[in-house]
């Protein structure tokens, strides 16, 4: 039976400074995951975690974005929405034959 759940992580109108920060922040907690997940498997297995090692890639490249796109705006006026819905949904796994 698939389950799933549906999480309204951000939803609001924010100022740049603030909108900036949250998004960064956000970014960060995740880099922050795959970091020590990739030392932990580099110090268990001798071996980094290639995965996490790819995901590290990528929102470093997403961190870039959100400096840039906040750079070119003018950060006195206006604000932002931002909208981050997660979506949680079980995934059926076959039986693997050994």
């Amino acid at each position: 039976m698939e389950k799933s759940l549906d999480l309204k992580l951000i939803s609001g109108e924010f100022n740049p400074i603030d909108a900036k920060e949250i998004l960064i922040n956000l970014v960060n907690d995740k880099l922050n995951f795959h970091v020590r997940k990739n030392f932990s498997s580099t110090i268990r297995f001798g071996a980094p975690d290639e995965n996490s090692a790819q995901r590290i890639t990528e929102l470093n490249g997403e961190l870039r974005n959100i400096m840039e796109f906040f750079d070119q705006m003018d950060m006195a006026n206006g604000s932002f929405s931002i909208n981050a819905t997660i979506e949680l949904r079980s995934i059926e796994t076959k039986e693997q034959n050994i």
